[in-house]
C-alpha cells in the first residue's frame, strides 16, 4: 500500500511472513494441489523434513518445514514462510491464499506467527541524509538501543575514496523486536541500473510517484520463541491481512519503539531530557490516513488462485 502525509510518499508493507500450524499427524500426507508444484527436500538443523512449494510459473511460494528433532517441540509442529512476492499482492490476498492453499497441501490448523516484518519506504532527501549521517555518528541516537550494527561500501570521487552509509541495524540475536534503515535502491541494485531484484516491489514506488533509484526503507521486525503478541494479544494472519492493521502497528512502532534524539547528555536515570528529533513525520495512529491502491492489474495470476477464485465462486 502507499500514501502521501504531509507532502511526503511512503510505501507501507508486510516483507516478511513465517508462521506455525499444528498437524494432524506427525508424518502427514502431503498432496500437491492442482496448478501447483510441490519439491521434497532435505531438512535442516531443526526439522527433518523440508518442502518448497511454487506457483503456476515456476514462481517460489511458500517453504514449509515439519517433524522437528527437538522434544521441546511438538512432533505435529510445521512452519510455513510466505514467498516475498505474496506478501505485495493488494488486500493481504497473497497471506490469505497461502493459507487456504496450505490446508489444501496438509490436513492443519494454525497456530502462530512466528514471526513478521513490517517496512516503510521513503524517499531520502538531504534532510533525511543528515539526519541518518547522524545516527551514523553517534550526533543522534535511538532510545533504549544499545546494540547494533552499521554498513557501508567505499565509493570513489576523483582521486579519492569514501566510505558511504548504507545500513543501519538496531537489537541483538535475542531482541524481539528488532530495527533496520537501509538504502533500499541500493539493495534492489537500482543503483547504475534499472533492473531490480524484487520487480514486485519497486513497481509498487512507481506507482507511488517515488523516485526509485533514491528509495530507503525503515523496518521493524517482529519475532519471538513464542507466540508473537501485539498489545496482549496473539497476532493472527487475520492481523497481518490487514492493510489497515499493519499501518497502526506501523506508526505506533515509529513513534514508540523508534525514539531518536539528540545526543545531549541530559539523561537523568529514567528520565531524559534529550531533545527528540524524527526522521519524517508520521500520525501516532493511522486513523485518518488514506492509502492508494495500485492501479497496476496486469499482475500474472498464479495457476493455483485462478483454481480458488473458480471454486469460491
Amino acid at each position: 500500500m502507499y500514501f502521501s502525509y504531509k507532502d511526503t510518499k511512503f510505501c507501507v508493507n508486510c516483507d516478511w511472513l513465517a508462521f506455525s500450524v499444528h498437524l494432524q499427524e506427525a508424518e502427514p500426507e502431503i498432496m500437491c494441489p492442482d496448478g501447483l508444484r510441490i519439491e521434497l527436500c532435505q531438512g535442516n538443523n531443526v526439522f527433518e523434513h523440508r518442502a518448497m512449494v511454487f506457483d503456476g510459473r515456476g514462481a517460489k511460494y511458500m517453504t514449509l518445514l515439519w517433524k522437528p528433532y527437538s522434544k521441546v517441540l511438538p512432533a505435529n509442529l510445521m512452519t510455513c514462510q510466505v514467498a516475498n512476492e505474496f506478501l505485495y499482492l493488494p488486500a493481504g490476498q497473497g497471506i490469505k491464499w497461502a493459507f487456504m492453499d496450505l490446508q489444501k497441501i496438509v490436513d492443519c490448523t494454525f497456530n502462530a506467527v512466528g514471526r513478521v516484518d513490517i517496512c516503510i519506504d521513503f524517499e531520502a532527501n538531504a534532510e533525511r541524509m543528515d539526519f541518518i549521517k547522524h545516527l551514523n555518528s553517534g550526533h543522534y541516537y535511538a532510545q533504549h538501543k544499545s546494540e547494533g550494527s552499521t554498513w557501508w561500501h567505499e565509493v570513489a570521487e576523483g582521486d579519492y575514496k569514501h566510505k558511504q552509509l548504507h545500513c543501519l541495524t538496531w537489537g541483538s540475536t535475542k531482541s524481539e523486536i528488532k530495527v533496520k534503515l537501509y538504502h533500499k535502491s541500493r539493495e534492489q541494485g537500482l543503483i547504475g541500473s534499472d533492473q531490480p531484484e524484487k520487480p514486485w516491489i519497486v513497481d509498487e514506488w512507481k506507482e507511488a510517484g517515488m523516485d526509485i533509484h533514491n528509495v530507503w526503507r525503515l523496518e521493524f521486525s517482529l519475532s519471538g520463541a513464542g507466540q508473537l503478541r501485539y498489545k496482549g494479544q496473539p497476532i493472527t494472519l487475520e492481523n497481518v491481512s490487514d492493510e489497515q492493521w499493519l499501518l497502526n502497528v506501523l506508526c505506533e512502532l515509529y513513534n514508540n519503539r523508534f525514539v531518536t534524539r539528540i545526543n545531549q547528555g541530559k539523561r537523568q536515570g529514567h528520565k531524559n531530557n534529550d531533545t527528540r528529533v524524527y526522521l519524517f513525520q508520521l500520525p501516532q495512529r493511522a486513523a485518518g490516513l488514506k492509502w492508494a491502491e495500485a492501479s497496476n492489474k496486469e499482475h500474472e495470476i498464479p495457476a493455483s488462485i485462478t483454481l480458488l477464485r473458480s471454486m469460491m465462486r
